[in-house]
């Protein structure tokens, strides 16, 4: 992995202090998995690990898409709809394809002196817990 990816990881544990899955991508970057966040009262289950691949163009590469767990729902019994997208897959190993609910929040405007991988997934998890 690059310094870079490796600094990435770093902030997103001291970030979040959550158990956090890395294995290298084989192309300087990682596949990452952070454990038992918070996405909110509104769905169910309220805790989820978030998966995303942290590529080797990073800091200059968006860390997009991200994943939850498969089984996610909403409790008020709506359907997931865009940018939330079921029966999708998280490509990464060490399992290889695992399923997952795919959500896709790409940084049109991002900064790579600013827009970290830690920021990013706070911004996912603000955008999640926002939806009512």
């Amino acid at each position: 992995m690059k310094p870079e990816i490796e600094k990435a990881i770093q902030e997103i544990r001291m970030s979040f202090g959550r158990e956090v899955e890395v294995q290298p991508d084989g192309e300087e970057g990682a596949f990452v998995k952070v454990l038992d966040l918070d996405l909110g009262s509104h769905y169910e289950p309220e805790r989820s690990w978030v998966a995303f691949r942290i590529t080797f163009q990073y800091p200059f590469a968006d860390v997009y898409p991200h994943f939850l767990v498969p089984h996610l729902k909403r409790k008020d019994g709506k359907e997931l709809t865009s940018p939330l997208h079921p029966k999708n897959q998280f490509w990464g190993p060490p399992s290889g394809k695992e399923a997952a609910v795919m959500l896709s929040r790409r940084s049109n405007r991002r900064d790579a002196a600013v827009d970290t991988a830690a920021l990013k997934l706070q911004r996912v998890l603000e955008w999640l817990r926002s939806q009512q």
